[in-house]
């Protein structure tokens, strides 16, 4: 489990076996298939390279941290999360992930909010 951090340094949500979970460890909020992000869209809402998560438009949301698998003494419930990263994968429709050319600089939209947008929320800022 390694965690997901703010533009601040500040744990935001993990990265668990390609699922993206909240904070609490216990809602898939987002998947990492290949280097295309998924969240509640039909369609890839971003990419990830370079340990970093980027919008469609290229801006930096979210950077990978540290893996904190040995500070967790429980493990998630990945039969739960197995469900709920299913329910995200069945809603996809477009997978053709996209070209996106790398910003050096970061969005202001929350990584947690743009995951859970629907898709009209997720284009250009």
């Amino acid at each position: 489990m390694t965690t997901i951090i703010n533009k601040s340094g500040e744990t935001i949500a993990y990265l668990y076996q390609n699922m993206i979970l909240d904070i609490s460890r216990e809602k898939v909020i987002g998947l990492l298939l290949g280097n295309c992000v998924f969240g509640k869209q039909t369609e890839p809402a971003g990419k990830f390279f370079n340990n970093t998560f980027r919008k469609k438009n290229g801006k930096i949301i979210a950077k990978l941290g540290v893996d904190v698998s040995s500070t967790f003494k429980k493990s998630p419930k990945d039969a739960q999360l197995s469900l709920q990263a299913w329910q995200i994968l069945t809603r996809v429709d477009n997978h053709v992930c996209l070209w996106i050319e790398e910003k050096k600089s970061w969005t202001k939209q929350s990584f947690i909010e743009y995951l859970q947008a629907d898709k009209e929320m997720v284009e250009e800022e």
